[in-house]
């Protein structure tokens, strides 16, 4: 674990893992043993997918819990060959590649003069050897791309099927996304003929699984303020053809109250707002300040303020994050109660998460350290 960890996340995380703080940090920079998929029952059935990918050569295994739910067991840690020449990715390509996916256009940040069909090391910023690969270009024609395969993965520390290069994610029968995000928008549970706001939809996932779980009947907004990422959630709907009830608006739903003549009309709202990020698993380095955590505590908070005037009487906010801190988690919940007037809601036991008890609030988190999750919060908020 690197040592010029950010005092003010320490600090903030100790208000919640006290003594295993470090711990903590440790595990999150290794990826959870299980990959999981959400089978989109829309088009295929759980079964009938885990049959196609065993048909693959992938050893794919059922959620006892979560029915759409199926996981794939990472190999590993492996140990890297070293090799003369290297490619430098970003952090993100870095957490990718790290376990098994292929070397892509985007993320590259420099590399060496290499040939096709050669072996060459993929080397995160910070210095780390995380793979290698097999170059499916040369380095010269690299210098002209500005997407597409560069080369396969053929040996990462972590070691995954390229999931994203099967024909079944082309054909939109299953979409990557981890236990936890799944569990927010069962816990959510869309029904149909309810108007329902996902306020920070990009890149999609969430949104497609409310429209998969109402069967398409429930009439949902989308909100992206950033265009980009806006049609990312319609290519995401589109890929998995679950474009049914879905508008996708490209505004900042901070504003919705403002913007829209909404107020007390909206029946559950789902918010999953920037964060630090820190759950996400694995890491490669772990780079965020207590100021982050201040900033972007206060900016989840305006979503908050919007969706409490736009909900009906007795509608519901859930409330997730995939980070850990006080701060954009417990805080941000306190403040809703106490400011805002809203109520938490006990759901009894959900699985692989641990129930929060704090004063007068309930909440979920999945943790790395009890359940090998990703870190996830979730909290059930209701208007009285």
């Amino acid at each position: 674990m690197s040592k010029n960890i950010d005092y003010g996340l320490i600090a903030s995380l100790r208000k919640v893992y006290g003594s295993l703080t470090y711990s903590l940090l440790d595990k999150i920079l290794l990826p959870p043993k299980r990959l999981y998929l959400r089978v989109n029952t829309m088009l295929i059935t759980r079964e009938e997918l885990v049959e196609r990918l065993k048909k693959r050569g992938i050893n794919v295994k059922e959620d006892p819990y979560v029915e759409e739910a199926v996981f794939i067991e990472l190999e590993g840690p492996n140990k890297i060959p070293v090799y003369d020449k290297k490619i430098i990715v970003d952090k993100y390509a870095a957490e990718s590649i790290m376990i098994g996916a292929n070397l892509y256009r985007p993320g590259i940040v420099r590399f060496d003069r290499f040939k096709e069909n050669e072996y060459v090391n993929i080397q995160a910023t910070n210095g780390r050897i995380i793979a290698v690969v097999r170059t499916l270009v040369s380095s010269d024609k690299l210098k002209y791309m500005k997407k597409g395969i560069v080369g396969e993965n053929i040996v990462s520390i972590y070691k995954a099927p390229p999931i994203r290069d099967l024909e079944e994610y082309d054909l939109g029968l299953f979409y990557p996304q981890s236990l936890p995000a799944m569990m927010v928008s069962r816990i959510l549970d869309p029904q149909p003929g309810e108007l329902i706001f996902d306020m920070n939809a990009a890149p999609g996932g969430k949104t497609s699984h409310l429209v998969q779980l109402s069967q398409g009947r429930s009439r949902i907004i989308a909100f992206e303020r950033n265009v980009k990422k806006a049609l990312k959630v319609y290519s995401t709907l589109k890929r998995l053809r679950l474009l049914r009830n879905v508008i996708i608006l490209p505004m900042d739903s901070r504003y919705v109250h403002l913007d829209l003549n909404v107020s007390e009309k909206v029946d559950k709202i789902l918010i999953d707002p920037p964060c630090t990020g820190l759950g996400v698993r694995p890491k490669i380095d772990i780079d965020i300040r207590g100021e982050d955590i201040v900033v972007l505590s206060k900016y989840q908070r305006q979503f908050l303020n919007s969706a409490s005037t736009i909900l009906t009487r007795k509608g519901i906010i859930v409330y997730s994050t995939c980070t850990l801190t006080w701060e954009e988690n417990e805080e941000n919940i306190i403040y809703a109660v106490r400011k805002l007037g809203l109520e938490t809601i006990d759901l009894g036991k959900i699985p692989y998460a641990d129930k929060i008890y704090y004063r007068d609030i309930v909440a979920y988190r999945f943790s790395p350290l009890g359940y090998d999750m990703p870190g996830f919060f979730v909290a059930v908020l209701r208007r009285k």
